[in-house]
């Protein structure tokens, strides 16, 4: 029986083309197979299968937040009222298309989520949080904490020391 996770059939090949991809979005396909050593043809084909798998979920810009009119960001900790599965479902289906919601987690811990806001000013952020409070998602309680200073941020996944460990199982070959 084949094996459903498509990580589990990603080669050496495949993890050079997409560590190359996070790094560079925009290269065009050749020059990407001549940086991993294959053809043009066979470099688009696995580039089809990394993207028609869900691998590749898409290609982005990244932007500068002090160069766009120097957004805040706010890490917001969520804890809800109550923790059944519909009390959580309503929460998650409800903020996945609020914008100024950049990011949201499920953790485990003293809080429920944890959540990456965007906002132009404090002002701005504290009256979001009071619409969202309004908004009966079953928050109880959350706390804020404001990035003061980007220190690493939108990193790549570092492929060839998370994904390559041998003790996973889910590569069989060796680092690129």
């Amino acid at each position: 029986m084949r094996d459903k996770n498509p990580a589990t059939r990603l080669d050496k090949c495949d993890l050079r083309i997409l560590s190359e991809i996070q790094t560079d979005g925009r290269i065009s396909k050749s020059e990407l197979a001549k940086r991993v050593h294959l053809s043009t043809s066979a470099c688009s084909e696995r580039m089809r299968m990394l993207e028609t798998s869900g691998i590749i979920e898409g290609y982005h810009a990244r932007l500068s937040p002090a160069l766009i009119g120097g957004l805040l960001y706010i890490m917001v900790e969520v804890v809800l009222d109550h923790h059944r599965l519909e009390d959580q479902r309503h929460f998650e289906s409800a903020i996945v298309n609020i914008p100024e919601i950049l990011d949201c987690w499920a953790i485990g811990g003293r809080v429920d989520y944890l959540m990456r806001v965007a906002s132009s000013s404090m002002a701005a952020y504290q009256a979001f949080m009071e619409r969202l409070l309004e908004a009966g998602l079953g928050i109880d309680q959350y706390y804020s904490l404001v990035v003061t200073k980007p220190v690493k941020a939108n990193s790549p996944i570092p492929l060839s020391s998370l994904l390559l460990d041998g003790r996973t199982g889910v590569f069989a070959d060796k680092p690129p």
